[in-house]
């Protein structure tokens, strides 16, 4: 999959592909770009010599190697700061516009997600991958499950960008829970056409394909969770 454009007003946000299947994001504009995530150095220097980008800072969502990867060198070569997922929930001014970057700890215990309220998108990491969420190797259900309560309580029209392309496998789970789900059958669907469509949903999208957010307690997701485990290792 190729670098994938969206617009949002006077910003963008290029997903750009990198590894096997992660996904980093250099949302920009006049120019700037902040990176959320830099699992490897190469695509980033590409992209942000390709589009004429100075990148201002980069933000990680949690430490896992394909996650932060190609940190140090983006580092040592650009002379940017990065930000550690281990500091404290903060909100800051970023590229003109407000960054909230909040604490969502279960696929490990610590984890950020950022939010960029006036824009509409969210940056989840491997707290929430299209239609599904990260293994627990780290944090606990409890944990998680609170997380993603705080995900889902954010507007419906927020537009998720997750941390990997595992769309047909989440969805092909998604339908053993609920065979008859329509929505998830056409967001499968859609990927065989369309695959950004069908990857960078809307969290109203998420809330009614993703089973992660469909339960209801801590026991529910804890056996949904192992149940994916079993289904496809991840």
């Amino acid at each position: 999959m190729k670098t994938t454009r969206f617009e949002f007003g006077e910003y963008e946000v290029l997903a750009v592909p990198v590894l096997a299947d992660n996904f980093v994001y250099l949302v920009c504009r006049d120019g700037q770009a902040v990176l959320i995530d830099a699992g490897e150095a190469g695509p980033v220097f590409q992209t942000l010599e390709q589009e004429r980008l100075q990148l201002r800072e980069i933000l990680i969502t949690h430490t896992h190697q394909d996650h932060v990867g190609g940190c140090r060198a983006i580092q040592e070569r650009l002379g940017v700061l990065s930000t550690s997922p281990a500091v404290e929930s903060a909100t800051v001014q970023m590229l003109g516009t407000v960054c909230r970057s909040f604490s969502t700890p279960g696929h490990v215990a610590t984890h950020k997600c950022h939010h960029f309220p006036e824009l509409g998108i969210l940056f989840t990491g491997d707290a929430l991958i299209n239609g599904a969420c990260g293994r627990i190797l780290g944090g606990t259900a409890q944990q998680y499950f609170e997380s993603l309560q705080a995900i889902k309580a954010l507007p419906d029209e927020t537009v998720v960008f997750g941390g990997h392309d595992y769309l047909v496998e989440n969805m092909e789970f998604a339908l053993s829970v609920e065979p008859g789900n329509a929505a998830m059958q056409a967001r499968l669907d859609l990927y065989r056409t369309d695959p950004a469509a069908a990857l960078f949903a809307t969290l109203a999208e998420e809330k009614k394909t993703n089973p992660f957010l469909r339960v209801e307690s801590v026991a529910e997701f804890a056996e949904l969770r192992q149940r994916k485990d079993r289904f496809l290792g991840r």
